[in-house]
Order: C-alpha cells, then structure tokens, then sequence
C-alpha cells in the first residue's frame, strides 16, 4: 500500500509497529510531544522505525505542544489534507494528544481511510475505532465561521449577511449552544473551533 500514509501518535516503538506492519505505508508520519522530543525512550524509538522502515517509507517527525489540544487538531487536519489514504495511529504518546488527533480527524473524517489503536495488553493487535463527525450541517458551519469572526457584530446583522432570518439563526444558535459549539453569549468555544477545522 505505497500509496498509503500512516499518521501515529508517537512515544515509543511498541504501540507504532503494529499499525506499520499491519499497513505497509509509503509515508510515516511520527506526531510527537514536545514535552517528550529528547527523552531517550523516544530516541531509541525513532531510531528503530528508520532501521525498519526507512529504506521502504518517507518517515517525517512532526513535533506539537501536546497541552494544546486545539493546536493539534489543527495540525492533524493540515496533515490529512496533505496527504492521500491517511490511516492514523493513536495508540502512543500523549493521551491529550491522541485526543487532539482525534479530534482533527473527527473535524474531516472524508479524509480518513481508518483511525486505529492498539488493544490491550497485546500491542500487537490492532482496533479499529469510529470515525466520528462533528456533526454540523453546511448552514451550521457557515454560522460558526461567521460566528468565529464576528467581532461583536449583532445575530441580526450575521442573520443578514447569511441570507437568514433572525428566528432560523436562533433556532440553528440553540442546537450549536446545545452541542456546546457556542456558549451563552453566541461566543465560539474550543469545540467550535476544532468543529469548522
């Protein structure tokens, strides 16, 4: 599969060689914690998946601030929109940022052939988990882009500009409000952001 590209979480070798083998990528991508770069775990790994696979793989290290789980969802969906048949890993590392990972892949699940992790205790078999969605419509996802960038314009004014009326904006406002895209004051929250990713 070389036109396959795995995208894993990565801490130590264990957790990551089952998904290689399992899917024999042309392209690795190691997401790593900047927090965890020069522990020697995480040397020792890295040098291991180039041993193994880099003479039959592109291998790339890509280093995020696993406290910001934000930043990393954004920086997962940079990556699925870079690369083709993404397969991503979120077995190693961080749990936050697995989540960040998820979390981007959940934002553009069209974008994702697979999301696995390993199953416990034997790393070596491989669980395939759902691929989730935000779950907004178009029309609720133009209203939170137009929310993120609003800057104190009124609801009535974004209402207008989206060719809405004030009562259907409302009516859209509750349901982000109610999925906790939006908070009381028609503000977007983290979960909106990583929403319109």
């Amino acid at each position: 599969m070389a036109d396959t590209t795995l995208i894993a979480t990565f801490y130590s070798f264990e957790p990551f060689v089952a998904a290689a083998h399992a899917f024999s990528p042309g392209k690795i991508v190691l997401v790593i914690a900047n927090s965890s770069t020069g522990e020697k775990k995480v040397q020792e790994g890295l040098v291991k998946v180039k041993e193994l696979y880099g003479t039959v793989a592109d291998i790339r290290e890509i280093v995020v601030d696993c406290a910001d789980i934000f930043a990393v969802a954004k920086k997962t969906v940079e990556l699925l929109e870079k690369n083709n048949r993404a397969i991503v890993n979120v077995s190693g590392g961080w749990k936050l940022m697995a989540q960040g990972v998820l979390y981007g892949c959940y934002a553009r699940p069209e974008l994702v052939e697979k999301i696995v992790c390993n199953e416990l205790p034997d790393l070596n078999k491989l669980v395939e988990l759902p691929k989730l969605t935000f779950g907004l419509s178009e029309p609720k996802r133009e209203l939170l882009l137009e929310i993120e960038k609003r800057n104190g314009k009124p609801i009535a004014e974004i209402a207008d500009k989206l060719g809405k009326t004030p009562g259907m904006l409302y009516q859209h406002l509750k349901e982000l409000k109610d999925a906790g895209y939006v908070d009381e004051k028609f503000e977007i929250t983290l979960a909106g952001k990583m929403a319109v990713l």
